[in-house]
């Protein structure tokens, strides 16, 4: 019997397996077999390949994300600072603007002081010539000292028409909403003052006869529009004592 050894030759001719029985066998692939293991190796690169390329996408998209966040962050800030920068400059400008109109209230102020300080008052007419005031220009006189007396007189040390004529501060207008002698607004002078001052625009710059006359025309409007109150239009009416539709009561 013949024995086929690992290169197909006999063991009679091979000296070194003389002596020795030598079994050996060929183990071979079948074509089977052989395209399993191929498509093994092809689904294991292409799961390999798929792999690499989600890799790839992943690192594409943080890469993405990262650059697109900072970029979105930096217009962010770039926003915010420009904002706070506009909200700093409105808030100077308002400041500025408020300094600014104080700052020109007080020099107008101041002005208005020291024009009132130094403006003498108009000539004040004697009592003899009272045929130029209106009828109840007494009792305007008193209105006078309580509305507008001049600083540093009281008007109950007041005794006598003169010295009240004298005594009512006729052209202040430091009072800015109040100016001349008798508690009016600037309102109410350009409703009331008489035809003859009809050009003057402020009741400090009119005379003692046109003021008085501005009160009387506003005491007989009132009292027409609310029978019995016309002295109301002065709070200081009840100071001086009076309560009635009757000026002369301030007399009494």
């Amino acid at each position: 019997m013949r024995h086929v050894g690992l290169y197909g030759s006999s063991a009679k001719n091979n000296p070194t397996t003389t002596g020795r029985i030598v079994m050996t066998t060929r183990k071979t692939r079948t074509t089977k077999q052989n395209e399993e293991i191929s498509i093994a190796f092809a689904f294991a690169e292409y799961d390999a390949h798929k792999r690499r390329i989600r890799d790839q996408r992943e690192k594409r998209d943080r890469d993405l994300a990262t650059s697109v966040g900072i970029e979105i962050g930096t217009l962010r800030e770039a926003d915010r600072r420009k904002a706070r920068e506009n909200k700093i400059w409105d808030r100077g400008f308002i400041v500025g603007v408020l300094v600014a109109v104080a700052c020109i209230l007080i020099g107008l102020y101041s002005a208005s002081l020291a024009e009132g300080a130094t403006r003498p008052a108009p000539t004040a007419i004697p009592a003899t010539a009272a045929q130029s005031y209106p009828p109840h220009w007494r009792t305007w006189l008193r209105i006078g000292m309580c509305e507008q007396p001049k600083r540093g007189i009281s008007w109950h040390d007041v005794k006598t028409d003169k010295q009240r004529i004298r005594s009512i501060a006729w052209g202040q207008n430091y009072n800015y909403s109040f100016p001349g002698g008798l508690g009016f607004t600037r309102q109410n002078w350009d409703d009331f003052k008489p035809l003859s001052a009809k050009r003057i625009a402020l009741m400090s710059d009119a005379t003692i006869a046109q003021q008085l006359w501005a009160a009387e025309r506003l005491w007989r409007w009132a009292e027409r529009t609310y029978p019995g109150n016309g002295h109301t239009a002065w709070v200081c009416s009840f100071t001086i004592g009076w309560t009635t539709s009757d000026p002369d009561d301030a007399l009494r």
